[in-house]
């Protein structure tokens, strides 16, 4: 891949969509320099000119739930329940992970998917990397000189007392961005608080009440849903959240926690679909991930799409939630729960220079009446006409 251009370059003839809040601008410029944004506005004759022609220029997007590891597992288990399909030890992935642990071949499958990614438009990911140190490392070694954010969100062995658990997850967060949690009676509870307050700027993420039986199991024992009880460990953010209660989900938007959704493998597990309207209104800030890469593509512009549509269907509303929150939920929101919103998930000034140049002139998304929409509901990969990371167009292929 190229250098980040160090020269002034002005990227003309393309409408941006800029800002936190997606701001559609028509007839400015994005002027970039040593692989940030300068400002947008008027163009800047001083700088070298690049021409896009008829291009909308988006943010790269933020898949914030990810499982990479089971990138050479495509469509294995699909019919399998949550329980027989992804739960260890022995739910079909973990048997498959196994059986490739360690292997030169399981990087190769992991750095393929890294690539699916970058090609999909997607700058940076978080993965909850199972397999526990060795895990996080062969992830870094499949990430090695790609130009993609990795996150890398460790977990400890579940089966281990519970001093051996605390002793591997000092190892791993000296190495990991943080911990990405299976389910909240994977660990004690009062390893997990100790270890948030030992480790401030690691990223402590958790599945939540996405599987209804152990949802009610929770509510059973303790009086509490999984998320009123995961709010004490003071994560960064939750995922999944299917079967939350209403006032739970209210105490997570007032405690400023992000919520991720993965509709798409939500759906074809069987396990119930988020309610984004409910979110929405209890003012929730959302992002949104593909999980599982066995059951999911890594693609955000069909995660979107069939949100949109699900949300709409559910709320038997066809104005139920705004293509631009969608949007900013593969974005910005992304970048918010990564802690990433300095650097990525927005076109502003300061930020990395990278972009989606969307081609109008496709045949999918010419004729197209709202840019927003038209990337939410009508976007694919195919119309992508260039992927621009620190203002260098990345090639074709990648090594």
């Amino acid at each position: 891949m190229s250098e980040p251009m160090s020269e002034l370059v002005c990227f003309n003839d393309a409408i941006i969509l800029a800002g936190d809040d997606l701001q559609v601008i028509i007839g400015q410029s994005l002027l970039v320099k040593g692989g940030r944004i300068v400002r947008i506005g008027e163009p800047d004759l001083s700088a070298s000119q690049v021409s896009l022609g008829n291009k909308i220029l988006c943010p790269m997007f933020i898949n914030a739930h990810i499982h990479i590891g089971d990138t050479g597992a495509k469509e294995l288990g699909i019919g399998l329940p949550l329980e027989k399909a992804v739960i260890p030890p022995d739910g079909l992935k973990h048997r498959f992970l196994q059986s490739v642990s360690g292997t030169e071949a399981h990087i190769n499958m992991m750095r393929d998917g890294l690539l699916e990614l970058l090609h999909n438009g997607i700058i940076a990911m978080a993965d909850f990397r199972e397999q526990g140190l060795p895990g996080v490392r062969a992830l870094r070694q499949a990430a090695k000189d790609l130009p993609l954010h990795v996150i890398a969100l460790g977990r400890m062995d579940e089966s281990g007392a519970d001093e051996q658990i605390e002793a591997e997850a000092h190892l791993l967060l000296q190495e990991a961005d943080g911990l990405g949690i299976r389910d909240i009676e994977s660990y004690p509870s009062e390893l997990m608080k100790r270890l948030r307050k030992s480790y401030p700027n690691k990223i402590f993420a958790a599945h939540a009440a996405e599987n209804i039986n152990s949802e009610m199991k929770s509510r059973n024992r303790t009086g509490m849903g999984q998320t009123a009880r995961l709010l004490e460990w003071q994560p960064d953010f939750l995922v999944h959240l299917i079967h939350v209660l209403p006032d739970e989900l209210q105490r997570l938007s007032d405690a400023g926690i992000i919520a991720v959704a993965c509709p798409r493998c939500n759906g074809i597990l069987g396990s119930g679909q988020p309610k984004l309207a409910e979110w929405s209104k209890c003012g929730l800030h959302f992002a949104l991930g593909t999980d599982n890469v066995m059951f999911s593509s890594p693609d955000m512009m069909r995660e979107m799409d069939y949100a949109s549509r699900m949300v709409r269907g559910q709320e038997q509303d066809a104005a139920a939630l705004e293509p631009r929150l969608l949007l900013q939920a593969a974005t910005i929101e992304g970048a918010r729960a990564l802690r990433l919103e300095k650097e990525l998930g927005s076109l502003s000034p300061g930020k990395e220079s990278s972009f989606i140049a969307f081609d109008l002139e496709s045949p999918n998304l010419k004729y197209q009446q709202n840019v927003i929409s038209g990337i939410v509901h009508r976007a694919t990969p195919a119309d992508i006409a260039g992927i621009y990371v620190k203002g260098a167009r990345i090639p074709d292929l990648i090594q």
